[in-house]
């Protein structure tokens, strides 16, 4: 897998946990920048995010791209909150409460 361009390292590790949850590495791509840009970005919004990337060389796409895979694109969304669930057990071993907002 290429690492993703303005997705910090520590980020993009966490990232690969999900990323068969998604049906094309071009959303999960996507979404991983989304989600870095509501971490980072001063600017929340998916055009203040979109503005703010870093792409490769020859491979800026456009922002309804983007507004696609966040919002529209084929992913397995019922599967996300469980493997969410897995990985911080996973990484935080001790016993949590769960929440009446999961």
């Amino acid at each position: 897998m290429l690492p993703l361009v303005g997705v910090p390292p520590t980020i993009a590790a966490i990232f690969s946990n999900y990323r068969d949850i998604f049906c094309r590495q071009e959303g999960f791509d996507h979404v991983s920048r989304y989600i870095t840009g509501l971490l980072l970005s001063p600017n929340k919004t998916l055009e203040g995010i979109h503005s703010q990337l870093f792409w490769s060389e020859g491979k800026q796409v456009k922002r309804r791209a983007m507004h696609a895979a966040v919002f529209e694109a084929g992913w397995k969304s019922e599967e996300l909150m469980p493997r969410h669930r897995e990985v911080v057990a996973r990484d935080h071993p001790r016993e949590r409460q769960r929440s009446n907002w999961d």
